[in-house]
C-alpha cells in the first residue's frame, strides 16, 4: 500500500507542475517536436537512399562497366558527348593490428623509404637513426617525447599501384590493399 501511496503522491506533484504551463505553448511545443520527428524520419531514408545509390554507381563503375568493355577489349570508348576510360583503381589502409609486421615486410623488401618517423616534427622517410638519436636525447634532457611511424595514405596508395603495375611481389591482405579497375566518365 505504501507503495502506491508514493505512485499517487508522485502523479499530484506532476500534475501541479503542469498546471502553470501555457497549454498554447504546450501545442506548439508538441508541433515543433512532431516535425523534428517527421525530418528526423525524412533524412534517415534519404540518407539510406543516398547509400543505396552509392551501391548501384559502384557496381556500374567497377563491375559492370568494365567487365563489358574488357570483353570488347577496348579502355575508351566515346558515346555520345561521354568518354568511358578504364582506370586501374587501388586503394590501401595498413591494419592497425599487422602494422608491424607490415613496416618489417617493408625493411626485408627494401622499401622501408616509405615509412616515416615522426617525433613532434616529422622526419624524412628513411631517417629512422636521427630520429632515435633525438628521441634518447631528449629522453636525457628530462622530455618526454612520442615517436610515431606511419606512412601517409597518399604515398601507401601509390606504392601499391607501382608494385602491381610493375609485376613486383606484395601482399595486398598485409596493406589491406584493394585493386580494381574502375570506369572513369567525362
Amino acid at each position: 500500500m505504501y507503495f502506491m501511496n508514493e505512485i499517487f503522491e508522485e502523479m499530484f506533484d506532476a500534475a501541479e507542475q503542469l498546471s502553470g504551463v501555457d497549454t498554447d505553448s504546450t501545442k506548439t511545443l508538441s508541433n515543433l517536436v512532431r516535425q523534428l520527428e517527421s525530418v528526423t524520419k525524412d533524412m534517415d531514408e534519404v540518407e539510406l537512399h543516398l547509400k543505396k545509390l552509392k551501391q548501384e554507381r559502384n557496381r556500374l563503375c567497377m563491375e559492370a562497366i568494365p567487365a563489358v568493355m574488357e570483353e570488347m577489349d577496348v579502355t575508351r570508348l566515346d558515346v555520345g558527348e561521354v568518354s568511358v576510360t578504364i582506370k586501374p583503381f587501388v586503394s590501401a589502409s595498413i591494419p592497425v593490428a599487422r602494422r608491424e609486421e607490415a613496416f618489417q615486410w617493408l625493411t626485408d623488401h627494401n622499401c622501408q623509404h616509405i615509412i616515416k618517423n615522426d617525433v613532434i616534427l616529422s622526419f624524412r622517410a628513411g631517417d629512422d637513426n636521427k630520429a632515435n638519436e633525438l628521441m634518447l636525447s631528449l629522453e636525457e634532457q628530462g622530455h618526454h617525447p612520442e615517436n610515431k611511424k606511419h606512412i601517409h595514405a597518399g604515398t601507401l596508395k601509390a606504392w601499391v599501384k607501382e608494385r602491381v603495375t610493375d609485376g613486383k611481389p606484395i601482399d595486398l591482405d598485409l596493406f589491406g590493399a584493394f585493386v580494381a579497375k574502375t570506369a572513369e566518365i567525362k
